[in-house]
């Protein structure tokens, strides 16, 4: 049973001038057709629309407004769910395109469309809501062109990106021709161990960016000193040691190098703790540093330098092997050792 409240509200929704208003102060226009589909009201939203401003719409065809006399399109799909509702019965929610009386400009709008029924249930008509979708389809595409604007340039950036960690690599191989090569191999072992560890691609992406710059600080030291055919003097290596550090003074000023400078300053620390520059250990040393200490050291052992033949593949893995857990990370190594296995990395 209906208690007094309920009541109450039926009868003042029941008032005609209540239905009038609602009507009339709705945000969305408005359009009432007979059986024969002729307008026999609107509202004022829809009569200021620019698809019908300035038209004569009561006692014309829904048809003739808006679609030029036709019902279909040429597929035969009803051009307006109020038509289609007029000629089915069924009440319809749908998107579609109207047509303007500006030239050949369109408006995308959702139509409700419901019948109208008289007291005895006889079908007189159909009432039909329309919600103008433009604007927000314009703002929308407008949105989309933005984004894809930002994404070309996001892209320019990032083969710019790119093209300058090329250039610091390349920098460092125009010094030492027994190192042309070095910084590349070292990034794709590096991003190939990172994969095989499971790591997400961003962070392998990562390694490769790392593995390209990990010796940028090299820049900083004498070229004398880089290409020495024989053994280095302790001052000598202890100028080389100063290379990932000076790296990181490099890079230090580009804004989109700050995650891999880490990276790069502890490529040449220890599992055991003896590395520099800082003599970190084990875990305290960044997982990618871990991985590059293998990479870099894989490819030093398997390359000519000024001051030595490249090993033998079996030699330079047995070596890498034979400093698991004193130099390399045991789990490093033992992805590094898959790659081997599975021939990922080649001679």
């Amino acid at each position: 049973m209906l208690n007094e409240k309920d009541n109450r509200i039926n009868e003042f929704m029941a008032r005609e001038d209540i239905k009038s208003i609602i009507i009339r102060t709705s945000t969305c226009g408005v359009v009432i057709v007979d059986k024969d589909g002729v307008i026999v009201g609107c509202n004022d939203i829809l009569k200021r629309h620019r698809a019908v401003r300035h038209m004569q719409l009561i006692n014309r065809k829904i048809e003739d407004v808006f679609f030029r006399g036709k019902k279909k399109d040429d597929q035969g799909n009803y051009l307006d769910p109020l038509i289609e509702t007029l000629e089915t019965g069924r009440v319809l929610t749908r998107e579609f395109e109207l047509h303007t009386s500006i030239g050949d400009e369109t408006a995308i709008c959702r139509v409700c469309s419901s019948p109208l029924m008289d007291d005895e249930g006889g079908f007189i008509g159909v009432c039909g809501v329309y919600y103008d979708l433009t604007p927000y389809r314009r703002k929308k595409k407008q949105l989309e062109e933005i984004n894809q604007v930002l994404v070309q340039t996001n892209a320019q950036l990032n083969n710019q990106h790119m093209e300058t960690i090329r250039a610091f690599a390349n920098a460092i191989a125009a010094r030492d021709s027994y190192t042309r090569w070095h910084s590349e191999k070292v990034a794709e072992y590096a991003q190939q161990i990172c994969f095989s560890l499971g790591v997400d691609e961003e962070m392998a992406n990562m390694a490769y960016l790392a593995g390209l710059l990990h010796d940028v600080g090299k820049i900083g030291v004498p070229e004398a000193i880089l290409t020495k055919p024989g053994r280095l003097t302790d001052f000598e290596f202890n100028i080389i040691k100063k290379h990932p550090t000076i790296g990181v003074d490099i890079l230090d000023s580009m804004q989109n190098m700050k995650n891999i400078l880490t990276v790069i300053k502890h490529h040449h620390e220890r599992f055991d703790g003896t590395g520099y520059p800082d003599r970190l250990e084990g875990d305290s040393i960044p997982l990618l540093s871990r991985v590059l200490a293998v990479a870099d050291s894989f490819d030093a052992m398997t390359s000519d330098r000024s001051y030595r033949k490249a090993f033998p593949m079996d030699k330079a893995i047995a070596e890498i092997e034979k400093n698991v857990a004193t130099q390399f990370d045991p789990q490093v190594v033992s992805s590094f050792m898959n790659l081997v296995q599975e021939q990922y990395i080649s001679k």
